[in-house]
């Protein structure tokens, strides 16, 4: 158990091995499926393996996708993960609807007054925009006491939910359980929801002996269906060079783009009272004066305002769901040659 916990860092929290092994001893797909698992805080990928291990025994094809904030984690997962983003979710640019599994274990804290569990849930499965496909299975992983704030987006977004706590040799490390729930095509209210969703706050504070383990022999398990679609985007930020390097790269304008890209202008700015800070830099070279064609690369700038969109669910059929739109500006300096894109900091 002390193990485990001096692994936690910045909120991270490994789903221990054995517990991963009894999880993935629950699930089932059909022999010749293709099966694309997603797991958005992959760590260094042990569970997003474990998960396609099992898939490929049943015969079936899996297709991993990881994303991670971390760099030393993120530079693991490379190694064992299909396909690696290194960033944080918000920013990953992925395919809707592509995804027939995810695993979902994120940090567990809180920010802003919410609990970031559930904020990882809103905005991963946001209808119209969720990566998992109708249908598709969530494995979500978080402290018991958790259940209490997520249980009115279970209960409006899942069906054929069930909930286990993890065995008695993990679970009284950080008190675990473990979600499993099918994707909904749409939110959905009534009766039936508010039962489901009374259940789950009750689990949140019950005694977790009355919480089924992992290890018990119950025979239930969970059906991963096949995908339905290809993951066709599976990208880091925008602003991220080295994607951008793969593409000049790769681009065959550079045979002629370089000849006619535009020579370098005489301009006469008068000299700055007092230095100029990076700040100050970074405005002019994204405003124009400064920067452009330098001879031998390119010098280019600009701002962008982003505005992040948090979606608040209703939590019966009387509310109505609720945007908060935040608004920023972000500056990118970026350097353009024939050996890559490189961004100043």
């Amino acid at each position: 158990m002390a193990r485990i916990a001096s692994e936690a860092k910045a909120g991270y929290y490994p789903t221990p091995a054995h517990e991963m092994a009894l999880i993935c001893a629950r699930l089932k797909v059909e022999p010749g499926a293709c099966v694309s698992i997603l797991d958005p805080c992959a760590g260094e990928g042990e569970a997003l393996k474990m998960l396609g291990d099992v898939i490929t025994r049943y015969g079936a094809t899996a297709k991993t996708y990881a994303v991670e904030l971390e760099s030393s984690r993120a530079a693991k997962c490379k190694g064992i993960a299909d396909f690696t983003l290194h960033c944080p979710y918000e920013n990953a640019r992925i395919s809707a609807k592509s995804f027939a599994l995810m695993w979902l274990n994120p940090p567990y804290t809180e920010r802003n007054g919410q609990r970031v569990e559930v904020e990882f849930l809103r905005n991963l499965t946001e209808p119209g925009k969720s990566k998992l496909q109708n249908g598709g299975l969530l494995g979500f992983c978080i402290p018991q006491h958790v259940l209490k704030d997520a249980a009115a987006l279970l209960a409006v977004r899942f069906d054929n939910i069930r909930v286990y706590r993890f065995t008695d040799t993990n679970f009284p490390v950080f008190k675990q359980v473990v979600v499993f729930g099918y994707q909904r095509a749409k939110g959905k209210f009534g009766p039936e929801v508010r039962q489901v969703r009374e259940w789950l706050k009750a689990l949140a504070g019950t005694d977790p002996k009355l919480i089924p383990a992992l290890d018990v022999e119950d025979g239930v398990s969970f059906n991963v269906p096949a995908s339905e679609r290809e993951v066709t985007l599976f990208r880091g930020a925008v602003e991220d060079p080295r994607e951008i390097a793969k593409d000049i790269d790769s681009a065959p304008e550079w045979d002629i783009e370089w000849l006619l890209l535009p020579k370098k202008s005489n301009v006469t700015l008068k000299p700055p009272v007092l230095p100029l800070k990076p700040t100050h830099t970074a405005v002019a070279i994204a405003a124009g004066a400064i920067g452009g064609n330098m001879g031998s690369h390119l010098l280019v700038g600009r701002t962008k305002k982003v505005i992040d969109r948090t979606v608040i669910p209703p939590e019966d059929e009387h509310d109505d769901e609720k945007v908060i739109l935040t608004e920023r500006h972000v500056t990118n300096i970026r350097v353009f040659t024939r050996e890559g894109v490189f961004e100043l900091e």
